[in-house]
């Protein structure tokens, strides 16, 4: 029997509540949190800097609406800022992210590790729910990525990933 995935039509905004990232001092992984609301498009709301390896700590608040910095998709479009799309990074501190990997000739990432399960949960299933959500992470994810041809190369290198976080 086929394994298959129904959509949850979840955002990359909702995954956005914790950013999985490279510490600038140590090159560990640390961590980018909201400490208030978790949308981007909020003006005034505090993020957190945390590296427990090091210990660095560093408070940012978000003066202005962050709407033309957080419209985020996995490929460039047109007219439309990307901020993820070619280098991987957080919406605030723009510090790369921990969980990225070269896979199939391109960049295969994830905001934190339920963003990863929830993209591998959708690449190793052999059957989709077709017309997801259309700011989904079903519908944003790329083509490469979905292909059937590469899904053993992309599960490969998700499994890479949650190695490295461990």
């Amino acid at each position: 029997m086929k394994k298959t995935v129904l959509n949850k039509n979840k955002t990359l905004i909702e995954l956005g509540y914790e950013f999985l990232v490279v510490c600038p001092h140590c090159a560990s992984c640390a961590k980018v949190i909201a400490l208030d609301n978790l949308s981007p498009y909020i003006a005034h709301v505090r993020r957190r800097f945390i590296c427990t390896a090091c210990g660095v700590i560093k408070n940012k608040v978000i003066k202005a609406n962050g709407y033309g910095q957080a419209r985020v998709s996995y490929e460039p479009k047109v007219n439309y800022e990307v901020i993820l799309a070619k280098n991987p990074c957080d919406w605030y501190f723009r510090l790369p992210l921990y969980l990225q990997i070269a896979c199939s000739g391109n960049t295969l990432w994830a905001l934190n590790l339920e963003h990863l399960n929830y993209i591998e949960s959708y690449i190793e299933a052999e059957l989709r729910e077709s017309h997801p959500y259309y700011l989904s992470v079903e519908s944003r994810l790329p083509k490469w990525m979905k292909l059937a041809k590469n899904r053993n190369e992309v599960l490969r290198a998700i499994q890479k990933l949650k190695v490295k976080n461990y």
